[in-house]
């Protein structure tokens, strides 16, 4: 399996930085309770839910890529779901036949993903929609461009190794917000 997280980390392996925990909400008997996980990402065309952690600054490559044992994996330096400026949720691919273990196969069929295709963030609990817009190439290390034929200020892009399982390349997957 590739590292993407030293892909796009500093690194800086001395630091230990916990999980960012959200506030507890007091339940209120009369609040509806929401449709949905927060802080989970779903994609129904390739059939994906998987959660999304949240850290406060990118500290090193040891901590994401533990992380992305457990699900998908917010870049820290990116903008929040549904904010304006460019959301990235890391995720690592596996080649097909792959054992479904942790979460190494959740990004491994995004390549399949087409204009269009909805992409759900929920977050803050809130929903978010994006639209599939497009799926870019990158080399390791390669900044991802900005897309100027987006309608919208809020973008997603997916990221993971490419092809799965091997660390040459990236694939991302950029869409736009739809709704929030």
């Amino acid at each position: 399996m590739g590292d993407l997280a030293s892909d796009v980390l500093p690194l800086a392996e001395e630091e230990i930085v916990e999980e960012t925990v959200l506030p507890v909400v007091e339940e209120i008997e009369d609040v509806e309770t929401p449709k949905f996980e927060n802080n989970t990402i779903r994609i129904p065309s390739i059939n994906i839910s998987a959660p999304i952690l949240f850290y406060p600054d990118p500290t090193g490559n040891d901590i994401l890529t533990k992380a992305l044992d457990r699900g998908t994996v917010h870049f820290p330096s990116s903008a929040l779901p549904g904010k304006a400026g460019q959301t990235i949720i890391l995720g690592h691919s596996a080649p097909e036949g792959w054992p479904k273990i942790k979460y190494d196969w959740v990004f491994s069929q995004v390549n399949l993903l087409q204009v269009g295709d909805e992409i759900f963030v929920y977050y803050n609990n809130q929903e978010y929609v994006y639209l599939v817009k497009d799926t870019i190439f990158l080399e390791k290390g390669e900044e991802i461009p900005a897309k100027d034929n987006l309608n919208s200020q809020s973008s997603l892009v997916l990221l993971s190794c490419w092809p799965p399982g091997k660390d040459y390349k990236r694939i991302g997957v950029v869409s736009e917000l739809l709704t929030n």
